[in-house]
């Protein structure tokens, strides 16, 4: 029989509730109108109605936001995809992040504006932070959302600027409070991507990839897209691995980065990044279920593998095998951050998730700051249940005795410290942790690099409620038990930015292997 390998797609429909679906219960729903003081539904922007939970049915729980940009307030929908008309109705601080649509429309009204400098290469891009709201005397508050200028043949040396802008009142502002610039300098060779470029919406959120050798099944899993990954009421997951199966066994239900921030070292400043929104990279083959998905003979290149431009050919998720593994990849945008969220399922069963940090010319990326990244491992080996946890250190012995870790807790990535593993109790089947060369160790922004917790549908992340965007993961630690359980773990990277020291994670995927054993 042929060793040929065939990477197979197909399109697969999305459980729960679209966006407009939700539109048309919300329109119906008179307690979420009355909570917005909105009469028309057709303004507000919602989130899909995602059924929580393992292998859900047709009554599965779900949570979903409601956001009126006029007003600037939000609500969350807690109900059961049975019955959505009956669902409460909470407050929520959810600001979801400038639609396509309004940084464009705000980019108008910029370019309109008597103080837009003059010049064939002035650049509207979208910076960091994506919003600078403004707060009434009333207590009611004002989207703004923010734009960043270049101009790098400004007289007086300034090449960037950021501003607020006031849809609603047509209004520019150009000094916009919180907003913290130093516009004579900037860093990285790419120039940004200007607003109003390709914002690709169509195609499948989410597609079965099948890998075959010769007559043998070896990968059977679902990717979904970042811009619909989950968590949906947060800023998604970047590229979203569902149901993975190796070799016909279950060895995780999901598996995404809900949680990705930022810290500057030299200012007092942080952010939360989203990893939704995907943007343009070099990506060459053919798309077998329509746009955003795309086979390739030859590798992709993201801005990690093309650091001197941000353009591209194709925006979605790829698909490269090199004949030993597969690569699943797309290239996501944070402002002026470039992130590459990567996956390698080698044909012997390791899962290696990878992450890339990069950045397109700012002043920001000039300043010393660290990134952590955090993904989040639901691992159902064999089934949901009977999982344990075991810890390996280094003992000097020649099979070591593993350690079992039966309550919820966090660790840090040490030296004596070789893996953790999560197993079947029944069959002793699962898939050991590595750690990566060069991920790094947590400092105390970055809190920890690893929580082994209990499954709980709703804890997708962690609703980012710390004012300095710290992942606040601990809040989930309530000491149950992990022995026999369905675990979660969550895994950390850290890289660290100096343009004037380069550390040795600079420039590298981060991540670690996660490697069966029988």
């Amino acid at each position: 029989m042929s060793d040929e390998i065939r990477v197979l797609l197909e399109a697969v429909p999305k459980a729960g509730l679209s966006a407009e679906d939700l539109r048309q219960v919300v329109t119906a729903h008179p307690q979420v109108l009355a909570e917005l003081e909105v009469a028309d539904a057709g303004r507000l922007h919602l989130s899909p109605a995602v059924p929580l939970g393992h292998d859900p049915g047709p009554d599965a729980p779900f949570r979903a936001t409601v956001f009126d940009p006029v007003g600037n307030r939000g609500v969350e929908l807690r109900g059961t995809l049975d019955a959505p008309e009956r669902a409460e109705v909470r407050p929520s601080a959810h600001r979801p992040w400038p639609t396509p649509a309004e940084q464009e429309a705000a980019a108008e009204i910029l370019r309109a504006d008597p103080g837009f400098p003059a010049g064939d290469d002035v650049l509207v891009y979208r910076p960091m932070p994506p919003l600078a709201d403004l707060e009434r005397p009333d207590g009611t508050t004002v989207r703004r959302p923010t734009l960043g200028i270049y101009t790098p043949s400004d007289p007086t040396g300034v090449r960037h600027r950021i501003v607020a802008v006031d849809p609603l009142a047509g209004e520019v502002d150009w000094t916009p409070a919180g907003v913290v610039l130093h516009p004579m300098h900037d860093c990285e060779d790419s120039v940004p991507d200007a607003v109003g470029g390709v914002w690709d919406e169509s195609g499948p959120d989410q597609v079965r990839v099948r890998v075959l050798r010769g007559g043998t099944e070896l990968w059977n899993l679902v990717v979904v897209r970042p811009r619909a990954s989950a968590p949906q009421t947060g800023m998604g997951g970047g590229v979203e691995l569902r149901n993975v199966r190796y070799r016909g066994r279950l060895v995780l239900r999901q598996a995404h980065l809900p949680i990705l921030n930022v810290e500057y070292l030299t200012i007092d400043q942080t952010f939360r990044d989203g990893v939704s929104i995907e943007t343009k990279f070099s990506a060459n083959g053919t798309e077998p279920v329509g746009r955003g998905w795309r086979l390739c003979p030859r590798p992709p290149q993201t801005i990690l593998e093309r650091p001197s431009t941000d353009a591209g050919n194709f925006q979605g998720v790829a698909f490269h095998h090199d004949g030993e593994e597969l690569r699943i990849v797309s290239e996501l945008e944070a402002g002026w951050y470039r992130y590459s969220s990567d996956w390698r399922l080698t044909d012997d069963g390791t899962i290696k998730p990878r992450f890339g940090f990069a950045a397109t010319k700012n002043e920001h990326t000039c300043k010393v700051h660290r990134h952590h990244a955090y993904w989040r491992f639901d691992f159902d080996v064999a089934g949901a249940e009977n999982d344990l946890v075991e810890q390996v250190n280094e003992t000097g012995e020649l099979v070591p005795v593993p350690e079992p870790i039966v309550r919820e807790t966090s660790r840090k990535r040490r030296p004596n410290i070789r893996w953790w593993q999560v197993r079947d109790k029944s069959s002793g089947a699962g898939w050991q942790i590595h750690p990566g060369e060069f991920d790094g160790t947590a400092d105390a922004y970055g809190i920890a690099d690893l929580w082994f917790l209990r499954h709980h549908p709703a804890e997708l992340y962690d609703g980012d409620p710390d004012p300095r965007n710290r992942a606040m993961l601990n809040r989930f630690l309530n000491s149950e038990n992990i022995n026999g359980a369905n675990v979660v773990v969550w895994y950390a990277v850290h890289s660290h930015h100096d343009q004037a020291h380069p550390h040795p994670e600079q420039g590298r995927l981060l991540g670690p292997d996660l490697v069966p054993v029988d």
